[in-house]
């Protein structure tokens, strides 16, 4: 019983904070891979030649201009606020007793961004499927 005692310390402000900043760092890496793909895909290989050799001939391929439906800025926001919001809960289990408002305000200002991150997610994989119909 001790042992198990030992091992949930904190309050429950901090282990809420612990919860969300871990769902967080879950989500941050899928959204920087989707932000840098699309970055590539759509800035990066816009209107570029690529040539490569088949059966010792040179063949060109252009790549097209694609439009993607996505809102670059959310997502960029979206990282920021998600890595910010890992970062600020960081110090939380530093905190002593007279501090619990300010680890409700961190954890709930956690919560926020997390909601934030899984709603631009979730918007983005909306507007993909409905240009695909």
């Amino acid at each position: 019983m001790g042992e198990e005692k030992g091992r949930n310390c904190g309050d429950g402000w901090e282990r809420f904070s612990r919860s969300i900043a871990s769902l967080s760092i879950s989500l941050l890496p899928t959204l920087l891979f989707i932000l840098v793909m699309a970055y590539i895909i759509v800035a990066g290989l816009q209107n570029a030649n690529i040539t490569f050799t088949v059966q010792g001939q040179e063949v060109t391929m252009k790549y097209p201009g694609i439009s993607l439906p996505l809102n670059y800025s959310a997502i960029r926001n979206a990282v920021v606020y998600l890595f910010a919001a890992v970062l600020i809960g960081l110090p939380l289990p530093l905190l002593s007793r007279r501090w619990k408002p300010l680890k409700v305000f961190i954890s709930l200002i956690q919560a926020g961004v997390f909601v934030y991150g899984l709603y631009t997610f979730v918007m983005m994989i909306i507007n993909f499927a409905s240009t695909l119909t």
